[in-house]
Order: structure tokens, then sequence, then C-alpha cells
């Protein structure tokens, strides 16, 4: 009886086991996480849905041409933008003791209208009071001297009593509006909104960048604003100068926003430089110079929503070094020269810093429910950073869709699709330890997942499809890849790939069912995963291009214009046999008859007479015995 008592608890406690350890939080089976340093994690999405976009924020024209970068001569542009911030300084000086407002002339540059502080706001009506500002017909109006708003000082510029404000730029000098510690505030309607527009009243045109600058507005810790505003053709050169800049300074950013505003053929589309909290929201940045927009170094808290950018020379949109807590939501990013969407994390210098300024990367920056779509880069590029975030985006991309490198630790990519067939859809390193890569749908793509000496990484719950390569592929000895319940389905070589020295990756629970081993050996698939055979075909082919070359470059006929160069060659009658050299013989003079006799002209000669005469040897004259008087040796002489 005790026996069967002890046999039924041991059965029990042997059929509780899965409850026990559950509630202990302990798994015989390895389970993927559902959170990840407070992110959660999302299940692989089948299709996501379009970003959408209010109707001021929508491009105009995605599939044209994009823009080109500046052709300027550098460094006139460079001294150009030296000579405004030494302007700009001035000003400042300057401004603390003017009362009212009062144009100061600027060597070099435009007169300057110094607005300082004051109870109301300035208007239109107050530039145009100091001459500052030229009205024109239909609420228009033409800025000819620069305008500098002193600290305390607000500038407020609003329809209906302004619709167009045209901002000259020529060879003569460029118009541009600056606060330094004020504020200024662009206000147009649904209905009407403000255009600001870099003017060149010498050629009546929109202003181009020549190299010789343009106008510009800018913020300098101060607070800005635009609603309503259409901001095209203004800016040179530098960040600050590119457009329309928020920039702060040692201990004052800069703050304000941007809504239902347009930038469209700048420098840059908009620039934040040390800003704190700028937020833009409902924008479009297209068809600029660089970047559509660009948070530069120390901007903290800066927020994008509902925005887009279309077919700039640069970046759709940049995060770059330093900056912390940057939120793009709800936006797309399309038809760009560079990256759709670029997070630029890394620290400024590596090691200690020379001005003393921070070195740490930059971290919390996330893009979420947004899009890049057919950009040349890379649709969404993180490099350095910590804690970055990616979840429910959209990308299209022949090349690469997602990529970390460069030390951008702590990533996470959840609920992201990548489609349109690209080279590879996600790059993980080199160096990108701790990536999180969960829930994740990539269709189509040559290689799935493609990871290069990153570190250690988790890969759980993604949907690969129509793999053409790899689904999986690690390299690198430092590549150390774990996950559970990846779904892995196309035709190639290998569902799951390791090379290069890196370690088989962990991956438990992956369903490989719907993956075909695909191999046709042809000689471009063999050259492409045999680099150095290509290399060594190559040089074979030049050498033997070479030689054909030289085969067919023979050396001229004879007459050799060169004898002493000609080259010896054996004539039919040689041997090879060596034969003793014999002395040169004498030609035989012919005969010539002398009734036939020619002159050395061709002319007949007349027979020559020869008369002889009896010449004695030596013996005969002293009469020795033997000689013979009659025996003479004759002495020809010739007779003409």
């Amino acid at each position: 009886m005790l026996i069967a008592l002890a046999a039924l608890v041991i059965f029990a406690l042997l059929a509780s086991t899965p409850l026990i350890l559950r509630a202990l939080n302990l798994h015989i089976r390895p389970v993927a996480a559902t959170k990840s340093r407070g992110v959660t994690l999302l299940p692989a999405p089948h299709r996501l849905p379009l970003v959408p976009l209010p109707p001021v924020a929508r491009p105009i024209d995605p599939r044209e041409a994009a823009a080109s970068p500046p052709l300027g001569n550098p460094a006139r542009e460079a001294a150009l933008v030296s000579s405004e911030d030494a302007r700009i300084r001035d000003l400042l000086h300057s401004a603390v003791r003017i009362y009212e407002p009062e144009v100061i002339p600027v060597r070099g540059s435009l007169p300057t209208l110094v607005l300082p502080a004051a109870s109301h706001p300035y208007s239109a009506a107050s530039l145009a009071q100091y001459g500052a500002l030229v009205m024109l017909k239909h609420h228009a109006a033409l800025l000819i001297d620069n305008v500098f708003v002193s600290t305390n000082a607000t500038l407020k510029l609003s329809s209906p009593q302004l619709h167009v404000l045209y901002m000259d730029s020529s060879t003569d000098g460029f118009a541009s509006i600056v606060t330094w510690g004020g504020s200024l505030e662009f206000d147009g309607t649904r209905s009407q909104p403000l255009t600001v527009l870099g003017w060149d009243r010498v050629t009546k045109s929109i202003a181009a960048d020549r190299g010789y600058g343009r106008s510009y507005i800018r913020a300098v810790a101060g607070k800005m604003s635009l609603y309503n505003v259409r901001v095209s053709a203004l800016g040179f050169w530098s960040g600050r100068t590119g457009g329309v800049a928020w920039t702060g300074v040692n201990g004052t950013p800069s703050t304000g926003s941007a809504t239902h505003s347009t930038f469209t053929g700048n420098t840059y589309g908009a620039f934040v430089d040390r800003g704190s909290d700028v937020t833009f929201n409902a924008d479009l940045f297209e068809f600029n110079q660089l970047d559509g927009l660009h948070i530069h170094r120390y901007s903290v808290g800066t927020q994008v929503t509902a925005s887009a950018a279309a077919r700039n020379g640069g970046n759709g949109f940049l995060v770059g070094q330093a900056t912390q807590s940057t939120l793009l939501r709800d936006d797309v990013s399309e038809h760009n020269e560079d990256n759709g969407f670029l997070i630029d994390g890394r620290p400024l210098v590596s090691g200690a810093s020379a001005s003393g300024n921070a070195v740490a990367p930059g971290s919390g920056a996330s893009i979420e429910k947004s899009a890049a779509i057919n950009n040349i880069g890379t649709g969404i590029l993180v490099e350095g950073g910590k804690g970055t975030v990616l979840r429910s985006d959209s990308v299209c991309s022949h090349a690469t869709g997602i990529a970390a490198r460069f030390d951008a630790s702590d990533l996470v990519v959840t609920g992201d699709e990548v489609r349109c067939k690209p080279r590879s859809g996600l790059s993980i390193g080199p160096s990108a330890p701790g990536t999180v890569v969960s829930g994740n749908a990539i269709a189509n793509a040559r290689i799935a997942m493609l990871v290069r000496s990153s570190g250690r990484i988790e890969v759980d719950n993604n949907l690969i499809t129509g793999a053409t390569v790899f689904g999986i592929s690690a390299r690198g000895a430092s590549s150390v890849v774990k996950g559970v319940g990846n779904t892995i389905s196309g035709s190639g070589f290998r569902a799951v790939d390791a090379r290069a020295d890196a370690h088989q990756p962990a991956l438990s629970g992956t369903d490989t069912a719907g993956w075909q081993h695909h191999v046709r050996i042809t000689v471009w698939t063999y050259l492409l995963f045999h680099p150095l055979a290509l290399l060594w075909l190559s040089i074979v082919a030049v050498v033997l291009l070479c030689c054909l070359w030289v085969r067919r470059r023979r050396l001229p006929p004879h007459p050799h214009p060169y004898p002493a160069s000609t080259r010896w060659r054996p004539g039919m009658a040689d041997t090879g046999e060596y034969a003793p050299a014999a002395e040169p013989a004498v030609p035989a003079v012919p005969a010539v008859p002398a009734s036939t006799a020619l002159s050395a002209n061709g002319l007949r000669r007349q027979p020559a007479k020869l008369e002889f005469s009896p010449a004695k040897t030596p013996a005969a004259a002293s009469g020795e015995p033997g000689d013979q008087a009659d025996v003479t040796r004759p002495l020809p002489q010739v007779v003409d």
C-alpha cells in the first residue's frame, strides 16, 4: 500500500513539473522574450499599413530627380560663414547700447536693422518704417537689409498683412533674419500660408546658391516657431547658415517648432544644433541640396512626427552625434540620394576631448511607424549610439534595408518589415553587441539577415520568406547568434549559414520546412562566392590580352629604316653547322672585245692601239748565259 502511494506521488510530481517550472519562470525549452530593455517586442507583421501623412507633408512628386549638392567655392563660402559669425557677435555687443531700432552699417555686407528689447513684438510695419522692408503689391514685401533681433525682443511676421516675404539675395549681398536670445514668429493660415522666398532682384528670379552666399533665417539661443510657412531658396554652405536653423550656445539651447510647413530648395531643409525639445509636426522637407532635416550635436528631446523628406541631396532625416532622446514617428523618407534615416550616435572623439566636452555616445533615439522608400543608400542606418529602437517601420530598398554597425549597442529591432528584393534585409555589424532582432518580416531578400563580427545578438520570432541565397548568415569569429522561433523559407544555398570563422547560429525551434536547397552552379555563381578565383581569372585574362596585342604588333617590312636593329633571320641554305670563314673572292673582270669597247657613259669607242717596246732584263744586260735578247715583257701603252 505504501509503495503504491509513493508511486502515485511520484507520478503526480512528474505530471505537474511543467506547471512548477512555469511558476518558477524556468523553461526546459528556450522561449523568446516578450520585452527587452523596457520595449515590448512585437510579432512579425504580415503587411504594415501605409504611413498616413497630412496633405501639406505629402511630397509633390517623389519620383523626380533628387537635388544636386552645392557647387560653390569651399574656401570662399567658408569665409562668408566666418564673416557672418563675426558680424553677429559684433551686433550682439553693440545691441547692449541700443534702445531704439537703428540701422547699423556693416562693412562687407548689407546694413543691419537692430531691434532692441521691447514690450511689444515688432512686425512687418516696423521693418518698413526703418527702411529694411519695402512693401509691394498684393501683400508682398522685399527685405533689403539684414535684421538682428536682440535679447528679449520678438519679431512676428504673419498674414493676412503679409503673404509673401522676398529676401534679397544677389551679388550685391544677401539679407538675413537672426535673433540672439530673442524670438522669431512666422505665422500663416491654412488657407493663406506665409511664403518666405530667397529672391535675386538683379536677375529677377529665385535666388540660387552661386557661391557668394544666400539669405537665411537663424535663431541663436532663442526661440523660433513656424506655422503654415512655405520656406524656399535659402541658405548656403554650413548648417547655421543653411536655410532655417535653430542653434544654441553653451548653457542656452534653442527652442521652438515648425508645424504644417514646407522647406524646399534650401541648402539644408532645417537644421537643429544644441536644441531642446524642438518639435516638427506635419512638415515637408523636399529637394534640398543636403539633408532634409539635420538634428545636430547636443540636441535633446527633438520630436519629428507625421513629416516627410523626399528628393534631398543627402539623407532624408539625420540624427547626429551626441544627441539624446530623439523621436521620429509616422515619418516618410523617400528617394533621397543617401540614406532614408541615419542615426549617427558615435561619440565625437575616442578618448580625451581637446575641448573638454562630453565624449559619451548618443542615446535614446527611436524610429517608430515610419517608412523608408527607394532611397539610394540604406533605408535605416544606425551607426553607434546606445539604446536605439526601430519599431514597426516599413522599408523598401534594393540595397540594404536596415543596418547597424560601429558600436551600435543595445539596439532593438522589432515589428519591422523589409521588402522590394534587397541585397540584404538586415545587416548587423561590425560591432553591434547586445542587438535584439525580434518579430520582423523580411521578404525576397538575397540574404535576409547578414551578421558580421557583431558580438552577441538575439534573433527571435522573425519571418523570412523568399530568400534566394541565405536566410541567416553569420560571419566573423566574434559573431554569436542565438534565437528562438524563427521561420525561414526560400530557395538558395542554406537557410542558416556560418562562415569566416563564425560559430554556427544556435537557433532553437527554427522552422526551415519551406526552404529548398537550390544549387545551380554556373560560372557566375562560382565566381560570386569565390572572389580569389575571379581575381586570378582577371589576371590571366590581362596576360592573354597583352600577349595577343604583342603578337599583332609585328616588325615593319623591309627595307628596315634602322638596319642595325634588324634581327637576324636564318636563310634557306643555313644548316646550323660550323664552317670556317673563307677569304673573300676577287671578282673576275669580264673580257671586252676590242671592237666593241664602250666608254663609261655607254658611247662606242675606237679600239685601243697597243705599242710594245723591248725591255731587257737585268740579267740580259749583264751578258749572262741563258739570256734571250728577243724575249721581252711587253708593256702596254694605251693610245687613244
